[in-house]
């Protein structure tokens, strides 16, 4: 099968490789489309999960290995033990592998396992006509939505997460600070809460229709002061700030912009660790949250996008092949990330 192997730092080659093992409990996937996550774009200028030296602790893999998690296609294969699940379902997954035995994985919070992995980062993954997934981590994708709509799922399930592990937030003023896919993802989840206004903050105005049109305040970072610029919307600072761009500067802004008493999520994933002003957060009794991709949450993405509420088509701003992956998806992330919120990879169509 033709698949998209990775073995090191923006060395990802286009192989000819054997069709995944089908262990007990799993399914052969025939993957028809697949989308390049953050995730991915930092392997591809990494490393920085996939293991190289040390094989991973749950797999026991080493690079190289096929990226990829974000996918929906169809089921070629039911391994031995599979229920419930046929050939020709429609599906997409959870791409968390954990051990099931862990204190986390007995609580069912199996996405902070103590050996956690993901497929296409600790083993291979679904940049590839064909994808080997445990079927307890498969969701049937609606009917009505297609392959490549629901490939979207996925980073939605990120932010719904993120929302739930925050509490009851209805009526709260949410700022979100960068508006990519997992900072849209965020927004679109606080509204789902019942969040009161959500203001959405980046370098530029390219998102701002997007957000305008489905009910948030849109803030160009690099025209207006946050600070001010939040005070004049809200009337004061904001109940809640997500960090979703990884970066110091957008920790402080966050931080800059919460009141008292607030919360703050951080979502975004950072290749320098930051310097974190705890003096500043502890005297006003800020709480601080992280979030950790997700667990049942793809169910509700799902349905929110098979019901309209996240039109997927406005989040889709590229699409490519697995012949033209790094040079048409990866370098021009790199070049122009800013103007993407998800690039779609198009394997077996739909």
């Amino acid at each position: 099968m033709k698949a998209a192997m990775w073995y090191g730092r923006k060395d990802i080659r286009i192989v000819d490789a054997p069709l995944p093992e089908l262990p007990p409990g799993h399914v052969l996937i025939r993957v028809a489309w697949a989308g390049i996550c953050g995730t991915d774009r930092h392997e591809y200028t990494g490393p920085n999960f996939i293991p190289v030296t040390k094989p991973h602790r749950l797999t026991g893999r080493t690079a190289p290995l096929i990226l990829g998690h974000e996918f929906a296609g169809i089921i070629a294969e039911t391994g031995p033990g599979v229920e419930h699940w046929r050939r020709g379902d429609r599906v997409t997954a959870n791409g968390t592998l954990s051990c099931g035995a862990c204190e986390a994985c007995r609580r069912g919070r199996y996405n902070i396992c103590e050996k956690l992995g993901f497929v296409g980062v600790s083993r291979d993954g679904a940049f590839a006509e064909y994808v080997s997934i445990e079927a307890a981590r498969l969701f049937p994708v609606p009917p009505g939505l297609s392959l490549r709509h629901a490939v979207l799922a996925e980073p939605l399930a990120c932010g719904l997460h993120a929302a739930r592990l925050l509490g009851d937030i209805s009526g709260r003023d949410v700022a979100v600070v960068g508006p990519g896919v997992i900072g849209l993802a965020c927004f679109f989840a606080s509204r789902e809460a019942g969040a009161g206004r959500i203001l959405v903050a980046g370098m530029g105005n390219a998102r701002r229709e997007l957000v305008e049109s489905c009910g948030g305040v849109y803030v160009d970072a690099g025209a207006e002061n946050l600070r001010e610029a939040v005070r004049a919307r809200f009337g004061g600072a904001a109940d809640i700030a997500y960090e979703c761009v990884g970066l110091q500067s957008s920790l402080d802004s966050c931080l800059d912009i919460l009141k008292p008493s607030g919360a703050l999520m951080v979502m975004g994933v950072y290749e320098k660790p930051p310097v974190f002003r705890m003096n500043d957060f502890q005297e006003g009794e800020r709480r601080l949250f992280t979030s950790q991709a997700h667990v049942d949450e793809i169910a509700p993405a799902l349905g929110l996008l098979a019901g309209g509420a996240v039109d997927a088509e406005r989040l889709i701003t590229g699409e490519v092949t697995l012949d033209t992956l790094v040079r048409n998806g990866f370098e021009e992330l790199l070049a122009h990330g800013e103007a993407h919120i998800k690039v779609l990879i198009r394997i077996g169509g739909e």
